[in-house]
């Protein structure tokens, strides 16, 4: 099993990824067709920059893509990032300042694990319901958000929250994704 999770590093190695998550998000990607679709892509927690990355290829010409982090992020063409905390003053200007409604949200964000099992998944479902509350005031009406959670007590809690707000939720485990880690990503398309 190592040996095909290895692939993958290798892969993004050899095809010039920052990380193996680019991977995850094109085969998302392939299935929905949301970077294509949108015109105002905000990407939370980007770095090391894997999926700006895949952004940066697939998005439209004249789309906007606005990557965050808290970490550094080297220079991806066509996206403009901001290093600033998602619950800070300036985040929320940048937000209030926004040119239109984005169509797209994404999150491959997780806390850094303490390996206490119960702080950690609380940790991931604060980060989840903030991704969530942002969609609510910001997303546009036909757009879509995607974020990493985990398969765990908190999963059924937030598919329902998904669905009380989207049209339609969707779980996927990309098989980029390492077979062990509970790692899966909720997607949620057309805000109710």
């Amino acid at each position: 099993m190592k040996d095909i999770q290895d692939t993958w590093a290798k892969k993004a190695k050899n095809e010039g990824y920052r990380s193996r998550a680019s991977y995850k998000l094109k085969q998302i990607e392939q299935n929905y067709r949301l970077i294509e679709k949108a015109n105002l892509i905000i990407e939370l927690g980007s770095a090391p920059g894997g999926w700006s990355q895949v952004i940066k290829e697939r998005k439209k010409q004249h789309a906007k893509c606005l990557a965050i982090d808290l970490l550094p992020m080297d220079h991806v063409e066509s996206i403009e990032f901001y290093k600033m905390d998602l619950y800070s003053k300036e985040f929320s200007e940048l937000v209030e300042d926004l040119q239109g409604k984005p169509d797209l949200i994404l999150s491959d964000m997780s806390v850094n694990l303490s390996g206490i099992k119960l702080v950690d998944d609380e940790s991931n479902l604060d980060l989840n319901l903030f991704c969530l509350e942002l969609s609510k005031k910001i997303l546009s009406d036909r757009g879509s958000l995607l974020i990493k959670t985990f398969s765990n007590q908190n999963l059924k809690k937030l598919k329902n929250l998904f669905a009380e707000n989207f049209e339609k939720v969707i779980v996927e485990k990309p098989p980029a994704s390492k077979t062990s880690s509970a790692e899966v990503y909720l997607l949620g398309l057309v805000p109710k």
